[in-house]
């Protein structure tokens, strides 16, 4: 799990087209109604795109992530300058070792996107945590969900595997940059030993991720991705992720990456008293976490190299050129079809890659099913050819009124170049008959 904020606090636990009107609404696969963390209303209702089954295109795309060729010039989602040297001096050609993102994208979902009933090469719902982390890098957008429609970050994080990759990316960074937490030697990125604790951070600043805790056996061996683990919880968040640098998994009998050496922190010596992992130090010395925890790099530690795959993948190749199909100007509704559980409005994208949409806004007289999603294109030879997206309207739950009722939806189309179009369908509705409706409830 990804968590933006961190709270801070003794032994605090964080966790972490043609528009075409149908009669009949599908909605995606149930969500949870509420979320232990969300800080507000219930999972947003989104579409995803799961892509091959090898994960190629996910492991291509968290490459550029590390090297800030996703979205370099997009403020939410690009990597910021990394600080480096024992003057923590920003420097924007730092970047992060791509092993070490390929590692955390498998603890946190086995690098997958939508959870496993979603067939590869498909739209389904995106793969959503308890707390609320949605897709592969496990991000907890709804931090600040007041039960509305997601904003722009919240939508393309929870639909489209780019830009949650790319959100990923800029979290550890940010863990990083961060002028609290420990450092390892001179902050040098290309090591991976010295992510170890804004690893620590990623998942969440607490007790649970402690490599003291004495949930754990002090004499572990290092974590390995490569085996069925009964043992996944016997070992702190930032040590999985380095096991499985060290063991990457297989897929189909390959290994996803090549191994890369990681020399650990010599846990019984760092956690006796007075050592710099002392759980003593954790707890008492909050005003001192990186002067009392910081460690030395290894002397036998190595840089990470990229040892597999693509070294320079092709960003329009992974993205593609989405572009939307024609909407239509209006949308006339019976109140037959919305009391038939509602009506449909298909998204269709006749460039290629993902065209991410969202709901910007709607009448106070519609429920909208799904607020954000992604149509596919062309492009991608492991998937069956187009697919069309479709966002389910349905009555408030208060019902409509009799009469006349006008209104517009408002919908933001998002491009892998960075620009975006707003597209504005007028939709109205004219009911006959009893009107059904809740006391003091908006109605238009």
């Amino acid at each position: 799990m990804a968590c933006r904020n961190v709270l801070f606090g003794i032994l605090v636990a964080v966790g972490s087209l043609c528009g075409a009107i149908f009669l009949t609404a599908e909605h995606s696969l149930a969500a949870p109604t509420s979320c232990r963390y969300s800080g507000g209303g219930p999972p947003f209702s989104l579409q995803s795109f799961e892509a091959q089954e090898s994960r190629q295109t996910y492991i291509e795309t968290l490459r550029l992530a590390a090297v800030n060729r996703l979205f370099p010039d997009d403020e939410d989602f690009q990597l910021p300058a990394l600080s480096v040297g024992e003057r923590r001096i920003p420097d924007a050609s730092a970047k992060i070792p791509a092993q070490l993102l390929y590692a955390m994208a498998w603890i946190e979902s086995k690098i997958a996107m939508a959870p496993w009933e979603v067939d590869w090469g498909t739209l389904g719902p995106p793969l959503l945590s308890f707390d609320c982390g949605y897709g592969i890098m496990q991000i907890t957008s709804t931090i600040v969900n007041d039960g509305g429609l997601p904003s722009r970050y919240e939508a393309l994080v929870g639909t489209h595997f780019a830009y949650n990759i790319a959100a990923g990316a800029r979290i550890l960074a940010e863990k990083w940059n961060e002028d609290y937490f420990p450092v390892v030697g001179a902050s040098d990125p290309d090591h991976v030993e010295s992510w170890y604790f804004a690893l620590w951070a990623y998942n969440g600043w607490a007790w649970i991720n402690h490599p003291g805790n004495p949930t754990y056996d002090p004499g572990r061996q290092p974590y390995d991705c490569d085996l069925d683990r009964s043992d996944y919880w016997d070992y702190p968040y930032q040590e999985r992720v380095l096991g499985c640098v060290i063991n990457p998994p297989l897929v189909d009998g390959r290994r996803l990456w090549e191994p890369h050496p990681v020399v650990l922190p010599d846990i019984p010596s760092l956690t006796a008293p007075g050592g710099a992992l002392d759980p003593d130090l954790f707890r008492q010395t909050f005003d001192q976490i990186r002067e009392r925890m910081s460690l030395d790099l290894p002397a036998n530690a190595v840089p990470a190299v990229f040892t597999s795959g693509s070294a320079n993948p092709d960003r329009t190749a992974l993205l593609g050129a989405p572009s939307l199909d024609r909407l239509p100007m209006e949308l006339e509704l019976s109140s037959s079809e919305l009391s038939q559980s509602g009506t449909m409005l298909t998204i269709e994208n006749e460039g290629s890659g993902l065209l991410a949409w969202r709901v910007v806004s709607t009448p106070s007289w519609l429920d909208v099913g799904t607020q954000a999603g992604v149509a596919l294109g062309s492009g991608y030879a492991f998937t069956n050819g187009p697919q069309h997206s479709v966002i389910p309207f349905a009555a408030t739950a208060g019902g409509v009124p009799e009469g006349s009722h006008r209104g517009r939806i408002v919908l933001e189309f998002n491009y892998p170049d960075g620009s975006s179009e707003t597209e504005s369908i007028a939709i109205s509705l004219d009911k006959r008959g009893a009107a059904f409706y809740e006391a003091g409830r908006p109605q238009s």
